[in-house]
């Protein structure tokens, strides 16, 4: 929604389908509503939408709450200049690591004197890994709006 949508939102009463996506949000549906509502939310993407915006919105006023000790510490230590520089040393390592034993093991596979049929096998197999591991990321990328939990920081 656009930040005009959501201006008009707060200017006029809430729709019954957004005091329903309230009320499912909060469980506070009977059961035949909650049968009916739930077969509406695979063909209406707005009410998913309005759903999770409304778990957000719950799960924002649960981090309202006064910070736990931990909080603290966890704060002081994402500030603190060597753990950022670790991190992020840490984590081009392991990328570096791992798009290079991925380039190696290729070059290693397609020079291999391995049986063909091994080979196609074997080839089918990572390029299986690959086509699944981005349908996973698109996956995520496509649900991500209706993540309540996108918002929140530790």
């Amino acid at each position: 929604m656009t930040r005009h949508a959501d201006k008009s939102r707060a200017d006029r009463e809430p729709s019954a389908d957004e005091l329903t996506a309230m009320a499912y949000a909060d469980g506070e549906l009977s059961e035949a509503e909650l049968r009916a509502f739930e077969q509406r939310l695979p063909a209406e993407p707005d009410l998913g939408l309005a759903v999770a915006h409304y778990r957000e919105l719950e799960i924002m006023a649960r981090q309202m709450a006064p910070p736990e000790p931990a909080d603290h510490e966890w704060e002081r230590l994402s500030g603190e200049l060597s753990q950022r520089a670790g991190l992020s040393l840490g984590h081009g390592l392991v990328l570096l690591g791992v798009i290079g034993l991925m380039g190696l093991a290729t070059v290693e596979w397609a020079q291999s004197e391995m049986d063909p049929a091994a080979k196609v096998l074997t080839g089918a197999l990572g390029l299986g890994l690959c086509v699944l591991a981005a349908l996973v990321a698109r996956a995520r990328l496509r649900t991500l709006p209706f993540d309540p939990y996108r918002k929140i920081k530790r």
